[in-house]
């Protein structure tokens, strides 16, 4: 069963994972479906090469290795990270999506060695016996806060624990915010939420490091800084917002988007906290 929220009032009707997801995705199978959806591909690929780039730069800096390394997906997508894998040399990939397509997509695409299976990650997964408690790697990508309810949540969460191995990582993409909110199909939760669930799980954070600034939207602001960075954030969007309306939506985004990536990653050098997305690894004790 897919992740619901509560039904909304006026007849609304609730938000499910897998109905939702396929939609998106059987529409545009890009990274402008699985990314953010007002700003178009071209500025979506620059924005995942951010986040490529902060990804292997701080997996580096904490000596986590990725080539020969056994590692869980959750929530692959379109497969930005698969490719990733596949270039950084991953021995084995087991990936779970709650969509047929993007199951349907990586059997086709990626080595006939790695497995990929269509589930709720939400509910207890079918790993491969002879991997359970073995992965070196978990990985949760820009997904756990579409997991609105906390059964599904944990549940995922229960997951990555069952397959991590003792010194293991789990590495996950959230805002990880002061404090939580939820709209539609995202439930933000707070730092100390994950720090508390990943804790009981026998996990403890080894990093959190920001990833955006500028090309993503910030949350759980205040003050001046609100004002700063939500600012910010329209004036980002506004040129693909303007120009897809004349046919040159996506020129706009791709200047856009090479304008901003270096300040992007520099800024992800300098700041040790951010307003938007974060990269937090944690390690399985022994």
């Amino acid at each position: 069963m897919s992740a619901t929220t509560p039904a909304e009032t006026g007849g609304k009707p609730v938000y499910e994972n897998d109905r939702y997801w396929t939609q998106r995705l059987e529409r545009e199978f890009t990274l402008a479906g699985v990314g953010h959806a007002g700003v178009g591909l071209a500025f979506n690929r620059w924005a995942y090469a951010v986040r490529r780039a902060v990804l292997l730069r701080t997996l580096k800096r904490h000596g986590i290795n990725i080539p020969g390394a056994t590692l869980l997906e959750l929530g692959f997508g379109t497969g930005f990270y698969l490719d990733l894998w596949t270039e950084q040399k991953v021995a084995h990939v087991t990936g779970f999506d709650i969509t047929e397509i993007a199951v349907n997509a990586a059997r086709e695409r990626y080595s006939k060695s790695w497995t990929f299976n269509k589930a709720d990650i939400g509910a207890p997964l079918p790993l491969p016996a002879e991997l359970v408690g073995k992965y070196d790697i978990a990985t949760a990508f820009d997904v756990l806060f579409h997991l609105v309810e906390d059964q599904n949540w944990n549940g995922a969460l229960d997951n990555i624990a069952r397959a991590v191995k003792p010194g293991g990582v789990a590495l996950i993409f959230d805002k990880y915010q002061q404090q939580e909110n939820a709209i539609s199909h995202v439930r933000r939760r707070t730092l100390k939420t994950y720090q508390e669930a990943l804790e009981k799980r026998g996990f403890e954070i080894v990093t959190l490091h920001p990833i955006f600034f500028l090309m993503n939207s910030p949350t759980d602001l205040s003050g001046f800084s609100k004002f700063l960075f939500k600012t910010s954030w329209s004036l980002t969007k506004l040129p693909y917002k303007l120009g897809k309306h004349v046919g040159l939506g996506e020129f706009f985004g791709t200047i856009n988007g090479a304008l901003l990536y270096w300040p992007e990653r520099a800024l992800s050098r300098i700041f040790s906290s951010g307003p938007s997305t974060k990269l937090l690894i944690a390690r399985k004790r022994a």
